[in-house]
């Protein structure tokens, strides 16, 4: 470590020899580390080309209130997962939902957001989010391209606090205790869907 040391001090002193401030500005930014080109990082929490990570969601749709809507997620011949069902109106329905729980929780602070690889059919699909706060549930909302791969990003910010799919006041969200992830539509969007999601990981910009 000392000699590594000693070897970039006498090397910056003759670039101060040789150029003046202006070489040793350069030598200096020279060993600075440059992230990746300066690219968004990435890491994967879910890779649904294991199957194991299809079997760790269950349904959760609006006949909690009485609807009938449908929806499952099931795993594609190509490695990746299809959110998909049916949205029905009748009796005050009108949305579907799959989750996965994290026990423990995940502590994601380290990250900016969340990133999502997918594929839809036009319509408006929703993150939930839930931690230890009991008070909320944190959303966060994109619209897809029909028949094309996305990444969507999804930084922490642009989650809101809701209840019953209505926005309520209710402190940010924390992303160091993530307990459970949730993929959703509703948004009056009635009739068959379906999205398909090859990953989903985090991001560090």
């Amino acid at each position: 470590m000392r000699i590594g040391i000693i070897v970039v001090l006498a090397l910056a002193l003759l670039a101060i020899i040789n150029g003046g401030s202006g070489a040793l500005e350069a030598f200096l930014r020279a060993q600075r580390p440059i992230p990746d080109g300066g690219r968004v990082q990435e890491a994967e929490m879910i890779n649904f080309a294991d199957a194991t990570a299809v079997a760790a969601w269950y349904s959760r749709n609006d006949d909690v209130m009485g609807g009938i809507s449908q929806s499952t997620l099931v795993a594609s011949d190509t490695g990746s997962a299809i959110f998909q069902g049916v949205v029905r109106a009748e009796n005050n329905g009108g949305f579907a939902t799959v989750q996965t729980d994290f026990a423990p929780a995940r502590n994601l602070q380290a990250y900016d957001g969340l990133q999502l690889r997918v594929r839809g059919d036009g319509k408006k699909y929703g993150v939930y989010l839930r931690t230890d706060q009991r008070m909320a549930v944190y959303q966060a909302t994109f619209v897809t391209t029909p028949a094309t791969w996305q990444t969507v990003r999804l930084a922490w910010r642009d989650f809101v606090p809701t209840r019953f799919g209505q926005v309520v006041v209710a402190p940010a969200l924390d992303p160091r205790s993530i307990q459970s992830l949730s993929l959703l539509i509703e948004f009056k969007q009635f009739g068959p869907f379906a999205l398909e999601v090859k990953h989903i990981g985090v991001f560090e910009e």
